[in-house]
């Protein structure tokens, strides 16, 4: 009775262990069958959030002030050397101090020239740089408000026009149609007026 208690055991068994491969085999087709979760595509146009959103609207009031203190300081650079020239007008050519005002005059001249084009330089590249700061948090808040909204893609909604016909090659036909990522969003949500509200939201706290 034991004996066939053991055999019937073993074949139960034996069973058993033949059929869990089977049952995980379609268990992992059952996985690999079910459908990918679905994509949520929305378009953002960054350069309007970029022209919109009270901190680019204070930066680009920001930059304009700084140039236009750079042109006042190279037009009080201008007057001064336009002053000392004339006071060279006036010295006779064989007056002791004629040449060292020559002199001087063309040094004053040339710095104000180099201080003009490494002032222009290095304004450009701080503008430059605050502008990427600035378009790095532009896709912070796309990011935030994208996963807000259970979006998983968004696409650029900003595209260059097409140039001038008349001035317009084939290269330059083929960019303009290479940089529209975004070619066709009737029922694609646009969140970009989401984008501007939350960065506004945090710009004024």
């Amino acid at each position: 009775m034991n004996l066939r208690k053991a055999v019937v055991t073993g074949m139960a068994m034996g069973m058993l262990w033949a059929l869990m491969p089977l049952g995980m085999a379609r268990a992992d087709d059952a996985a690999a069958a079910a459908p990918p979760p679905p994509v949520k595509v929305a378009v953002c146009d960054p350069l309007k959030v970029l022209g919109t959103i009270l901190e680019g609207k204070d930066d680009s009031t920001r930059w304009k002030q700084e140039q236009t203190d750079l042109q006042a300081q190279a037009q009080a650079k201008k007057d001064a050397l336009t002053q000392e020239a004339d006071e060279i007008k006036v010295l006779k050519p064989d007056s002791p101090d004629y040449e060292t005002r020559i002199e001087k005059f063309n040094d004053d001249q040339a710095s104000a020239q180099a201080w003009l084009q490494s002032s222009q330089v290095n304004l450009a590249r701080k503008q430059h740089s605050e502008q990427k700061v600035l378009f790095g948090k532009i896709l912070d808040a796309i990011g935030a408000v994208a996963k807000q909204q259970g979006v998983t893609l968004v696409l650029n909604a900003s595209h260059p026009e097409f140039p001038d016909l008349d001035k317009m090659d084939a290269n330059a036909f083929v960019e303009t149609i290479m940089l529209h990522v975004c070619l066709y969003s009737e029922t694609t949500p646009d969140i970009t007026t989401d984008v501007e509200y939350f960065m506004d939201k945090g710009y004024k706290k």
